[in-house]
């Protein structure tokens, strides 16, 4: 039952945000887990043991999907790397872009928000959400930037657990990286 939720949080992050065309990612293990590149992009990052990829799932954009269980714990994580285009703001610090990102995820249900954090990942300015859906288990961490015309999201889905738990999360974001 909680894979099964999990699953289709992640399918409803994805088809939030869709129309990009994704690519096959390039996998090579490396000591403590698997490195991912996806070429056409230009984007790499690291993903650890003990995280499964997901089979591709309906929605365009989305480059690739991870679950992580919470082992005897309940309670769990999802990751999802998500493209799609976005011409209508100039950078992740247009007042409208925080505006526009929380009345997308209002629609889903997500209407309690922390304070957008600007941070950089891989070397681009990212706008950092954390945001919960009131009367449910669920919260989300999204990191966001934009690149020649595309948004990139690493979105973090959490099930039973808060969004501080989870220190694989942090060394994801971390290893993050696109090319100029």
């Amino acid at each position: 039952m909680k894979n099964v939720f999990l699953f289709l949080l992640l399918t409803s992050a994805v088809s939030l945000m869709s129309c990009a065309t994704s690519s096959k990612p390039q996998r090579q293990p490396v000591a403590g887990g698997e490195r991912f590149s996806f070429p056409s992009q230009r984007i790499s990052f690291f993903l650890p043991d003990g995280w499964k990829t997901l089979p591709k799932t309906k929605g365009e954009g989305r480059l690739l999907g991870a679950a992580h269980d919470n082992g005897e714990q309940p309670g769990g994580i999802v990751f999802a790397l998500i493209t799609a285009p976005d011409t209508s703001h100039a950078s992740v610090k247009d007042p409208y872009f925080t505006k526009d990102f929380q009345r997308a995820w209002s629609q889903k249900g997500f209407t309690k928000f922390s304070k957008p954090q600007l941070v950089t990942v891989g070397g681009r300015e990212a706008m950092r959400f954390e945001m919960q859906k009131p009367g449910a288990n669920q919260s989300l961490l999204n990191y966001t930037f934009l690149d020649r015309g595309q948004m990139i999201g690493l979105l973090f889905a959490y099930y039973g657990m808060p969004v501080t738990k989870g220190p694989a999360v942090q060394r994801i974001v971390d290893s993050f990286s696109i090319g100029r």
